[in-house]
């Protein structure tokens, strides 16, 4: 992918604009960047709770986070996720199935509220024809929606989930246990039974998702990209489109070659300036939240062994 995105560019041309880059709205755009991640902490609260109802430390969850998307910078295919899981399970404490359904909730709402921005945003502002993106945005805000549903339904009728396995599953040991996960994972996302914090779930996911994309938009100040906020929205869903699924640490190449075909192909933003603003805007967030899950990390005491093995 980073020999794609630098195939028809000279890497002199794309050296010369990032040299040239306007540091003051990239700093700014490296602050908002980086916000999204604390406005994790206040809606995974919403989501995730100790066994006997009590509420978990904002500090957990923030060491939980910060650990879990650092590590998404540095190690392969998505394991922050399974290190965020395991980090809290062992600083909450809570079961491991509680933290993996509340994290599967937290990307549901985060595909609804981004695919959602992202609908808004294909209304308002003017695209080729045959971009394509509206109906991959069609499908993918669809599947969500239906994923989503299922899980209020889990969430709100849990025997829907374990009377098929119990009248289809031989009594044993297996059947037991499988039993108690799928009960473990229903109770994580009992929040969506409830309407008012399922509310402000959604609300705080719109939240970090227009933040987000707002640090976009203040990046291309940077290079002097002339693209509304709409067009930033629009930038933002197709790179989570781009790196849906895992791939290389930070989703190197992936990420500037989203970004530069989407700027160069839907806005007519010349290639050597997209690319040099993909690069930039990429390596300069990557920065605070790699040095905070760092420090999260030798704070807590978390190896990456250990945030793996989930609760003592």
């Amino acid at each position: 992918m980073i020999w794609y995105a630098f195939r028809e560019t000279r890497f002199q041309d794309v050296w010369q604009q990032i040299t040239a880059m306007r540091i003051a709205p990239m700093l700014l755009a490296v602050v908002l960047a980086t916000l999204p991640f604390p406005l994790r902490v206040p809606r995974w609260s919403l989501l995730l709770t100790r066994p006997d109802g009590s509420t978990i430390p904002p500090q957990s969850l923030w060491h939980a986070v910060a650990i879990g998307f650092a590590a998404n910078n540095i190690l392969p295919f998505r394991l922050g996720e399974v290190m965020r899981m395991g980090a809290i399970s062992r600083l909450a404490p809570v079961p491991f199935p509680s933290a993996l359904a509340s994290v599967a909730v937290e990307r549901l709402l985060d595909a609804l509220a981004a695919i959602g921005l992202l609908g808004i945003a294909l209304l308002v502002v003017e695209l080729p024809t045959d971009a394509g993106i509206a109906d991959a945005a069609t499908s993918m805000g669809l599947l969500a929606l239906v994923a989503l549903a299922a899980a209020v339904v889990v969430a709100r009728w849990p025997t829907l989930a374990t009377a098929p396995l119990e009248r289809v599953l031989p009594d044993s040991r297996f059947r037991s246990a499988l039993l108690g996960v799928v009960a473990r994972l229903a109770n994580g996302i009992k929040a969506l039974a409830e309407p008012a914090l399922a509310v402000r779930a959604v609300g705080w996911s719109i939240a970090i998702w227009t933040v987000n994309a707002a640090a976009f938009w203040v990046a291309f100040a940077a290079f002097g990209i002339e693209v509304p906020f709409g067009g930033a929205i629009i930038l933002q869903g197709a790179l989570l489109f781009g790196i849906a699924l895992p791939n290389a640490p930070g989703y190197a190449g992936v990420f500037e070659t989203v970004l530069m075909l989407t700027l160069a192909n839907l806005f007519g933003v010349e290639r050597d300036v997209a690319l040099a603003y993909a690069i930039s805007y990429h390596v300069l967030t990557f920065v605070p939240i790699t040095l905070m899950g760092v420090w999260s990390a030798l704070t807590t005491g978390l190896t990456i062994r250990k945030a793996t093995e989930g609760p003592e």
